[in-house]
């Protein structure tokens, strides 16, 4: 019966231990300024915001409410963000990694030329990320259209990070941030 008690430790250390899994999706108009930004936790929708930028600010407009929120790059809550991603960056367990890209400029060599640049960029990127990745998955994805102008860029992105890594980050990063201010 002792024995049974050990069930209950056991329970939360496996939790702490099990891989959360996070996928984060992006969508940016260059042209519009303007972009989508999503997050997932287990397939199931956390966070969904419109953003643009305006001078030092990133607007956010959330899909039910038509409330705006204004944040200034030099704000607490930055450098909080700042502080958390340079402390999960190591962390975490690349999954995959998707890029897709539409862009014209009008005239169909300037274009072509552009998006050869930006794939052999992009290519360039993805072997120094699977030297330090070597499990992750990338995939690029370019439509180019000739005759018009456009600029849009999306990335799809998928992680895994135990409990334990997340909530220590987290209290570093506040600590830091706390030091700091």
């Amino acid at each position: 019966m002792q024995s049974l008690y050990f069930l209950i430790p056991t329970f939360f250390i496996l939790l702490f231990l099990m891989p959360i899994y996070l996928q984060l999706r992006v969508s940016f108009n260059a042209l519009e300024n303007s972009g989508v930004f999503c997050l997932y936790i287990f397939k199931i929708k956390i966070v969904y915001y419109f953003f643009s930028f305006t001078n030092n600010d990133i607007i956010l407009k959330n899909e039910k409410r038509t409330k705006e929120k204004s944040y200034d790059l030099g704000s607490p809550e930055a450098l909080f963000f700042k502080a958390l991603t340079k402390q999960i960056k190591d962390k975490t367990r690349l999954r995959y990694l998707e890029i897709y890209y539409n862009i014209g400029v009008g005239d169909a060599f300037l274009t072509s030329m552009l998006c050869g640049f930006i794939n052999s960029m992009i290519l360039i990127f993805f072997t120094a990320l699977k030297n330090k990745k070597p499990s992750a998955s990338l995939g690029l994805y370019d439509s180019v259209c000739f005759n018009k102008t456009k600029v849009e860029i999306a990335s799809g992105v998928s992680l895994s990070l135990s409990l334990f890594d997340l909530v220590y980050s987290l209290l570093n990063s506040v600590m830091l941030t706390r030091v700091n201010n």
